[in-house]
């Protein structure tokens, strides 16, 4: 697993990043889409479509597909069973028992404990936006880039969702 760290400037990593992280992106990606993929599709076909204050909320957010988006309410989020995103997912900081909430395209897992955490709702639509913008396979693309160069805490998509949440509210 590679890591960037050091004095570089990790933004001027992401807007050139070294060939040796493009290629374990473009490596991880099919696993790790299709990871994104078998989540959404249990968090759709499981899932409820978002109530009235959520749809308000959504439409905040600036969601295009907003009545498309499930939330599936669960005791225990997803884990990769891929060895290699496992170990990515533990040592870039993408899991912890902490962890509220995942999305997958327009599948939001959120733990039954959050159920009424409108603030953790908010963040986990601005990355639905962000899927909707991007398309999935970009998404999960741009997403493991910026684990691999900034890490999970300072990732500019979570970077995003965390500074605009509390202003859909």
């Amino acid at each position: 697993m590679l890591t960037v760290s050091g004095c570089t400037d990790r933004d001027d990593t992401y807007a050139n990043p070294p060939q040796e992280v493009l290629q374990q992106v473009e490596r991880l990606l099919p696993a790790a889409e299709q990871y994104v993929r078998d989540n959404e599709a249990e968090a759709l076909e499981k899932g409820v479509p978002l109530d009235a204050n959520q749809l308000i909320v959504a439409t905040r957010v600036g969601l295009k597909s907003a009545n498309k988006v499930r939330v599936y309410y669960v005791d225990k989020l997803p884990f990769p069973d891929d060895p290699e995103l496992a170990a990515l997912a533990k040592k870039y900081g993408y899991s912890s028992p902490l962890t509220g909430a995942y999305t997958y395209g327009y599948g939001l897992w959120i733990k039954r404990s959050e159920k009424g955490n409108q603030e953790l709702l908010a963040h986990e639509l601005i990355h639905v936006r962000q899927a909707e913008q991007m398309g999935v396979r970009e998404q999960t693309k741009q997403y493991l880039l910026q684990l691999f160069i900034y890490g999970y805490r300072d990732a500019p998509m979570e970077l995003e969702a965390y500074r605009e949440a509390s202003q859909y509210l």
